[in-house]
């Protein structure tokens, strides 16, 4: 369940639908093209969101 919308949920403002058929959530990806090639703002992004999990 989305955490932005948990809030809305638990006060029955919104309802979930589907819920047998919505495959788990294991995080998002981040799909760069080189390791070699990454600038320095994108390794800045890279490490954010790595120590973000």
């Amino acid at each position: 369940m989305e955490e932005t919308f948990r809030p809305y949920i638990e006060r029955g403002e919104l309802m979930t639908l589907l819920d047998d058929w919505l495959p788990p959530f294991a995080g998002f990806s981040l799909y760069y093209p080189s390791r070699r090639t990454v600038t320095p703002k994108l390794r800045a992004l890279i490490d954010h969101v790595r120590d973000y999990r």
